[in-house]
């Protein structure tokens, strides 16, 4: 072989090369999730699986513009702390000295998991001494999930092993261990989860009443589990959403009936959809990011009534998640929202985790939004919200703060 074809080979060697970590960077960092690993193609949905792009009826564009946003003036290191929320600096009272994790609000008070001792426990809303609401002892609990009324839960363990425990009768039960994903019907009378089976043919969407029993395929998922958010509506008509991307800056959302229900689609402007329901299942709020917003997750909020999908879709103007969003109404809610976000924290959550938050007040009614209150705790110490409830009159925010995972109380009146 020349010396010239040698060079010519090497050349094209090298490009090849080239090439090819090309496509392996894009392919591990910027690949949207979901997508095929080779641009532009996608696999052909078996026959009954999740719909494909475009199958939705009438997608809806979310509308420019959205909530009117008051923005937060800084809170000045020396100002007065307020007890009540004024939108400023507030006080907040800590209802635990341990942490409590997977807490719900359950009647006058809340349910809780001690990591500690593996003991769920009820605390007042006014504070007090933990009572024990069960005499069994769960170690190593790694996720529960709670009914609404906050008698129930399915508590899922590091082996992979899942149990249902109802604490009221001492019901217990073995769920399979393939599930994932819990969700409670409304009235608690059924759960819904992704059964993962290690084929692909073998993963689906099922309801079966708490306790394992009864159990119907309601979905295929072949290799689409990761982008199905199982999350009961509260109106019992929507057992899960699916996202599928419609192009490198939006998603089709699908809503999953239990009864083979084609509902009508909601189109996103960005990606990474994560879903919440509103009191009555008539809006979700949701989150999306983009480019345009540095990969940090945007709020929006639709219309999910299953003849109207899409409706008054805007944006709320509020980089955060809707789980750390409470409603306090149908038309209002409550949201920490972090101070600042590093560049590419809707891929990555976790990026947030330390960062102090602000709560803002959202009215949906007349589409405004402004700042209620800097938490702290004593000496200034700011706090980073999760499990934001709100009390039965509207009068108190009750969170868990990420850190301490201390129970805290803000009075808002």
């Amino acid at each position: 072989m020349s010396p010239r074809s040698k060079l010519i080979l090497q050349i094209l060697g090298f490009i090849v090369v080239v090439v090819l970590l090309a496509w392996a960077i894009w392919a591990v960092f910027f690949r949207v999730p979901g997508t095929s690993l080779v641009p532009g193609s996608a696999a052909e949905p078996e026959q009954g699986s999740l719909p494909a792009i475009g199958e939705g009826q009438g997608a809806r564009v979310v509308a420019e513009g959205g909530v009117s946003l008051l923005e937060p003036e800084p809170a000045a290191p020396g100002a007065t702390v307020d007890t009540v929320a004024s939108g400023s600096r507030t006080q907040v009272e800590s209802l635990t000295s341990d942490r409590a994790d997977f807490i719900t609000l359950a009647g006058n008070g809340f349910n809780y998991y001690n990591e500690q001792d593996g003991n769920f426990y009820r605390i007042s809303q006014t504070g007090g001494e933990p009572i024990k609401i069960s005499d069994e002892v769960f170690n190593g609990v790694e996720n529960v999930t709670w009914d609404r009324i906050g008698d129930k839960a399915v508590l899922e363990f590091p082996d992979g092993s899942n149990i249902f425990y109802d604490f009221k009768t001492k019901e217990r039960a073995t769920l399979p261990q393939a599930g994932r994903d819990f969700s409670f019907s409304a009235g608690g009378e059924a759960i819904g989860y992704k059964y993962m089976g290690q084929n692909e043919a073998d993963r689906w969407l099922v309801v079966s009443e708490p306790n394992g029993q009864g159990q119907e395929l309601i979905q295929a998922l072949g290799d689409k589990g990761y982008n199905v958010q199982v999350n009961w509506s509260p109106n019992n008509q929507v057992a899960a959403t699916y996202r599928e991307s419609t192009s490198a800056a939006g998603e089709e959302i699908f809503l999953i009936g239990l009864n083979d229900e084609n509902f009508r689609s909601l189109q996103t402007n960005g990606l990474g959809f994560k879903g919440a329901w509103s009191p009555s299942g008539d809006q979700i709020l949701y989150s999306v990011y983009s480019a345009d917003t540095d990969y940090n997750p945007v709020l929006h909020i639709a219309g999910s009534r299953l003849d109207d999908v899409g409706a008054g879709n805007r944006s709320l103007r509020l980089n955060t998640w809707p789980d750390k969003c409470a409603f306090a109404e149908e038309t209002l809610l409550y949201c920490a929202v972090p101070r600042s976000l590093e560049q590419g924290s809707g891929l990555f959550p976790e990026l947030a985790d330390t960062v102090p938050d602000i709560i803002y007040k959202i009215d949906l009614k007349n589409n405004l939004s402004a700042p209620v209150a800097f938490p702290e705790k004593s000496a200034g110490e700011t706090l980073n919200v999760k499990n934001m409830m709100v009390s039965a009159d509207g009068g108190e925010l009750y969170f868990t703060d990420q850190v301490s995972g201390e129970i805290m109380k803000l009075r808002l009146r």
